[in-house]
């Protein structure tokens, strides 16, 4: 989660740095500042370990990406709910039973899922596993700065598009995924996917699963969520600098800009107790997309939402049948 990482570098230090270490790549920041996490999930090690993690480097200047394809098939993938128990309470976990499928699926085209902030391919398996026994070819990828990927340093949106559209590229190349495209991201991810088809025509279908609309907000939603310790001030200084520091207009960093600027349509998920992206913001959003639909899971957090499988795999299906 954004912030998580900050809490022990921030302090009272100049707005200036804390803006620095927003930037920073998530991955480099060590494991003891994480969150302790509030929704925990699992799947089959034994199904994904059969799909190696790949690697391309693209761009200019260079970055190296990791990603991890998942063919078509029928993995079986479900959604089991039960309880985690950790710190004397019990957490929702979400297990996703699956098995390798016995036979391929012609592939009806590509899907990228896109993770969140400071996570990684990971989180998007059980959408990857959902989807590719739909006939989709999935494709999952560590944005920059995470996981396995390189970049010591993350643009929320502005390279890691381009990053996107260059890994389209040298699959297609590679013959590993096919042109038109569809994009599912969460969080951060969403934001990154509706900037992705912002800027790149080529992408057609787009799921955003609780996009912020504007970045300042989302960022004050996580203090007062997370660390409400920080001063609030500090932290709407600091993400206020954040785009002159990446190279971008004031409010180059928010979705709400993007798509006034060129609308994006898209399934847009909303969760009805989200305090880091609230329903008000997706809705928002929507409103200035034309032929968007929302979607609003009641009572819901903004950790829980990417889950729900069970409400959310019928739609964002039948919204990628709209590329057919």
């Amino acid at each position: 989660m954004l912030l998580a990482a900050w809490v022990a570098v921030v302090g009272c230090t100049p707005s200036g740095f804390v803006a620095r270490q927003f930037l920073r790549a998530p991955k480099s920041f060590p494991q003891v500042v994480s969150p302790q996490p509030r929704v925990y999930f699992s799947f089959p090690q034994a199904v994904t370990e059969t799909l190696p993690e790949q690697l391309a480097t693209l761009g200019e200047p260079p970055v190296t990406l990791s990603y991890r394809l998942v063919p078509p098939g029928n993995y079986g993938a479900r959604l089991v709910l039960t309880n985690y128990h950790a710190r004397g309470q019990a957490w929702p976990l979400y297990w996703f039973p699956a098995q390798l499928p016995e036979h391929p699926l012609p592939s009806r085209g590509t899907v990228v899922l896109l993770h969140g902030y400071g996570l990684d391919h990971g989180s998007m398996v059980p959408w990857a596993l959902r989807l590719a026994g739909e006939g989709w070819t999935c494709v999952l990828v560590d944005l920059r700065g995470h996981g396995q990927s390189g970049g010591n340093r993350i643009t929320f949106g502005i390279q890691e598009a381009r990053d996107l559209s260059n890994l389209m590229d040298e699959l297609s190349r590679r013959g590993q995924a096919t042109w038109p495209v569809n994009a599912l991201g969460v969080s951060y991810g969403a934001a990154v996917a509706l900037r992705w088809a912002w800027l790149d025509p080529r992408v057609k279908a787009v799921i955003a699963i609780t996009p912020y609309d504007h970045l300042a907000d989302a960022v004050e939603g996580l203090r007062r969520d997370y660390a409400a310790w920080l001063p609030e001030g500090l932290i709407r200084r600091a993400t206020e600098k954040l785009p002159r520091l990446v190279g971008v207009a004031p409010g180059g960093l928010d979705p709400q800009q993007w798509l006034e600027d060129r609308p994006v349509t898209a399934l847009f998920v909303a969760a009805g107790s989200d305090l880091v992206a609230p329903a008000s913001s997706v809705r928002h959003l929507a409103a200035i997309s034309p032929y968007s639909r929302v979607i609003e899971l009641p009572e819901t957090v903004h950790e829980i939402a990417p889950f729900r499988l069970d409400l959310l795999a019928l739609p964002v299906a039948a919204w990628l049948e709209t590329t057919q």
